[in-house]
């Protein structure tokens, strides 16, 4: 069980809807953007990084599926490169370039105004969402920057090399490709958006999925990024947004246990 503080007891428990069922109900922690909401981004990102230590058998197997592909593609990302860039065509091109900004310049404003909209309808589950999002988005970039500052691999633009790597922490500019930031980025905001409304809209999932997909080939297809680093960005950006929301739904289930005793 997560420990949860005597403030976000409070405030959770403020924010539950009145008649709010069981223990084992599934709803998240209501924030609102304040003190107690930044203080929680630590906690989550505590939890995030001290998960693995709880693994247990079906986590392993999830782990050694990612790092099985990762070393496929590892092994495919050459070839993979030259069927992208023998692919090349108008319709294509117009489609990566439409799908692309989904993954830098659109997910931040998405997340924005998935905020401004909930505080604009009164829609505090929307809010909700979008504080959550973000919280993922923080927790999610921190690590990927980590990890493209200690992996310094060459970009597939300048070299067809896919194992050219120089030593981490070494200022080459070129040397940025791993992980995929606009993968992790656009897979960050598609899980939250799944997690929050996968249920209650099934058609969500799919969109949202669909359009992180391709926003992560898109950048396979302009030559940015090897097959490899996109996988490891959506999969850091899908893990670590299921584990903040995991974690909230727990603060959750233990703020209600504190009321209702």
């Amino acid at each position: 069980m997560v420990a949860i503080s005597p403030a976000d007891s409070a405030d959770n428990a403020a924010a539950a809807p009145a008649g709010a069922g069981t223990p084992e109900s599934d709803s998240l922690v209501q924030y609102k953007l304040n003190g107690t909401f930044l203080k929680s981004i630590f906690s989550d990102a505590q939890y995030v990084v001290t998960r693995p230590a709880y693994w247990q058998g079906r986590d392993f197997r999830t782990l050694g599926i990612v790092m099985g592909t990762t070393g496929a593609l590892l092994l495919a990302d050459k070839g993979i490169k030259r069927i992208a860039q023998r692919n090349q065509n108008p319709f294509t091109g117009r489609v990566a370039n439409i799908v692309e900004p989904f993954g830098n310049r659109y997910s931040p404003y998405i997340m924005a105004g998935m905020y401004v909209a909930g505080a604009a309808i009164k829609n505090p589950g929307l809010k909700n969402t979008a504080l959550l999002t973000f919280k993922s988005y923080a927790i999610s970039t921190s690590l990927y920057l980590l990890t493209k500052s200690v992996i310094r691999r060459n970009r597939p633009a300048y070299t067809d090399n896919s194992l050219d790597f120089y030593p981490p922490f070494s200022g080459d500019r070129y040397h940025t490709s791993f992980p995929s930031g606009h993968t992790l980025t656009v897979m960050t905001l598609a899980t939250a958006v799944s997690e929050a409304y996968g249920k209650q809209y099934r058609w969500i999932p799919w969109v949202a999925y669909s359009i992180a997909g391709l926003t992560g080939v898109s950048r396979i297809y302009h030559n940015r990024h090897w097959s490899s680093d996109v996988w490891v960005g959506a999969s850091l950006g899908y893990f670590v947004t299921r584990s903040v929301f995991k974690n909230n739904r727990v603060k959750k289930r233990s703020a209600l246990q504190v009321v209702w005793r």
